[in-house]
């Protein structure tokens, strides 16, 4: 798997980028990911870790703040995203809406959400069943 880096109006952290990849290769022997995502770290809203990119597929924006510490468990989050859109059972289109197992699930943007209504969303409720499994095993795997 490979990984491309996009930072915007920030210095590359070239830390993050060795942890992120390392980790993101680990994940890829748990899960089904695609054979290039891009990673951007920008500097996100207060209180956002990181997101999947509703334009471009396979892109994912991790928080340019978070600490070395915190990264991982981040990036697992999104990567299990990454790992929905891949399989087809999660699809965000152009508009904004949000599509789970191919059915129009809402077009309620996340920013519009209280944070219960986000909590509840599908395919936030399977990233929540999984993250801590595949954390743990990608951990394992990089500590090898």
């Amino acid at each position: 798997m490979n990984l491309r880096f996009f930072y915007k109006n920030n210095l590359p952290k070239k830390e993050h980028e060795v942890i992120i990849t390392s980790f993101a290769n680990a994940i890829s022997k748990i899960i089904s990911l695609p054979p290039m995502i891009d990673v951007c770290l920008y500097v996100l809203e207060p209180n956002v870790y990181g997101g999947l990119d509703r334009y471009k597929i396979n892109r994912i924006g991790i928080n340019y703040n978070l600490s070395l510490e915190e990264t991982p468990l981040i990036l697992t989050h999104e990567l299990i995203h990454v790992h929905q859109s891949h399989t087809g059972k999660l699809r965000i289109d152009r508009h904004g809406n949000f599509y789970w197992h191919g059915i129009l699930y809402t077009n309620k943007q996340v920013n519009e959400m209280t944070y219960d209504e986000y909590k509840k969303l599908p395919w936030e409720v399977d990233v929540d069943m999984k993250c801590s499994g595949v954390f743990s095993q990608a951990l394992n795997l990089v500590d090898k």
